[in-house]
């Protein structure tokens, strides 16, 4: 689970580099979230 906070924490420090008005920035927001909850789900069937 470690693998994933660590992903999730350069994600968000690129998104925080990112302009906050580009969809770009929305797109990834979007996949980081979704990507969080999958591995959350795929731990608690652990």
């Amino acid at each position: 689970m470690s693998k994933y906070r660590t992903d999730a924490v350069v994600a968000a420090n690129a998104a925080e580099a990112a302009q906050t008005g580009s969809p770009a920035y929305w797109v990834c927001l979007a996949l980081l979230l979704a990507t969080v909850a999958l591995a959350a789900r795929i731990a608690s069937l652990w």
